[in-house]
């Protein structure tokens, strides 16, 4: 009986010690012509929202949402380009294996745009699944961007969100690596916009 209950308490705090180190960290920064520094926005002109992913186990699939919001601001706008990104305008882009079906291989990185008309709030979902490949560990690295650009000085917010249908965060591993995991998320972020 007794090295029963020890088992279970070792099965247990296993469990728990590869869910506390088996992670996935998020964060944010700017970049392009409209980034003055990692806080600091330069309205009128384009900037890169990117999503900066740390990964230390295997995952084989993943779902995350963000709330793009203000204070003070009541529009953006989503810059379109024509050669190409993960949505249909192109504002959104892939980077590191998240740009193809190298890593998502069951039709990519999904981008769920659930309220991406440049009127605040915007939110959007992102997912991917893996059949054939493994997103496994790397350094923290630019994974995921969208670029915007701000009209007006204000405060631009960008957290996490829920959005339709499933669309808790969620990073999910191989039954034999351990249990899906909630990533580390480093929001909300505040972003300044200055003339």
């Amino acid at each position: 009986m007794r090295r029963c209950i020890t088992l279970t308490i070792a099965i247990v705090a296993l469990a728990f010690g590869v869910a506390s180190i088996s992670a996935t960290d998020i964060s944010m920064k700017l970049s392009g012509k409209g980034a003055v520094n990692e806080t600091t926005i330069k309205a009128g002109q384009p900037v890169s929202i990117d999503i900066i992913i740390e990964n230390d186990t295997i995952f084989t699939g993943f779902t995350m949402g963000f709330k793009l919001t203000s204070p003070d601001l009541s529009e953006i706008v989503h810059v379109a380009d024509t050669n190409g990104g993960l949505n249909e305008a192109g504002d959104i882009k892939g980077y590191n294996g998240w740009h193809d079906q190298s890593i998502w291989d069951l039709n990519g990185v999904f981008v769920r745009e659930t309220d991406w008309d440049g009127k605040l709030p915007d939110t959007i979902g992102f997912g991917g699944l893996s059949v054939k490949s493994k997103y496994t560990a790397h350094k923290a690295e630019r994974k995921l961007s969208f670029d915007v650009m701000v009209p007006e000085v204000g405060v631009l917010v960008i957290d996490s969100a829920f959005f339709p249908p499933g669309g808790k965060w969620l990073y999910s591993a191989p039954a034999r690596i351990g249990p899906s995991l909630s990533p580390a998320w480093g929001g909300p972020y505040k972003f300044e916009v200055v003339k």
